[in-house]
């Protein structure tokens, strides 16, 4: 297993905001999301996505990742954990494209069984076979739909199918949308046509790879959540420090 990088934080953002947490981020993802327009320079090429790009762009980042097994990288959860029991972020990237292959489940199942509780951070594009793979019955679903502001397109980022298997299966699952200022608009015609065909929580969090970004969104982002019943959630690992990695 290729991990871009793990460490002991708080979860920035979310329902779970606050909580003390050991984050696993995955490399490898089914989207570039080039309408978040983070850009970084890579040996004289420029990378355009989100704010997790090392993850995303595998081929230029290949030589920074870290290779585990199944038990070496619970090892390495149970280190950064100390004496904690922390929650255990599984993010990417897209982390389920990973979710049928044996060393990642048996990592997962390592995970469960010293009682963790297992939080997965995904864009909910693809869709899980609960029956097959009972062990994420036991695992949390923050839902990270893409909207068009991503520039993916609607085919890639909305499946239906997925997104009422995990409301139904899943120990918890939220919805959690990136948004900033000039595309509120179209967010509330775009999440409530999602809400009319699964239901679920929705936290809305500000767009922005720094501080100074957020600010731009948030306050205009907060109106929004007052006005459509939504939960507002703030990205405190960005306020805190900034486009910083493995914190």
């Amino acid at each position: 297993m290729q991990v871009v990088e793990s460490f002991l934080s708080i979860q920035g953002e979310g329902k779970f905001a606050g909580n003390l947490a050991v984050f696993v981020r995955f490399s490898g993802c089914n989207f570039n999301c080039v309408g978040f327009n983070v850009k970084k320079q890579k040996e004289g090429k420029e990378l355009v996505g989100c704010d997790t790009l090392r993850a995303v762009f595998t081929k230029e980042y290949q030589n920074t990742y870290s290779k585990f097994n199944a038990r070496e990288l619970f090892l390495r959860v149970l280190t950064l954990a100390k004496d904690f029991k922390p929650i255990v972020v599984i993010t990417g990237g897209e982390p389920l494209i990973h979710h049928k292959k044996p060393e990642f489940l048996r990592f997962i199942t390592l995970l469960l069984e010293a009682k963790f509780e297992v939080h997965f951070e995904t864009n909910a594009s693809i869709k899980i076979d609960f029956k097959k793979y009972p062990l994420y019955k036991k695992c949390i679903f923050a839902l990270g739909i893409k909207l068009s502001n991503s520039g993916v397109s609607k085919e890639k980022r909305l499946n239906y199918k997925a997104l009422k298997a995990f409301k139904k299966k899943a120990k918890k699952s939220f919805y959690k949308f990136v948004l900033e200022e000039k595309f509120l608009n179209k967010a509330e015609e775009e999440i409530e046509k999602i809400l009319s065909v699964v239901k679920n929580e929705v936290y809305c969090m500000p767009l922005g790879e720094n501080e100074t970004k957020l600010k731009k969104n948030a306050l205009a982002l907060v109106n929004f959540c007052l006005k459509n019943g939504y939960n507002y959630t703030d990205r405190m690992h960005i306020r805190l420090w900034g486009d910083k990695e493995g914190v």
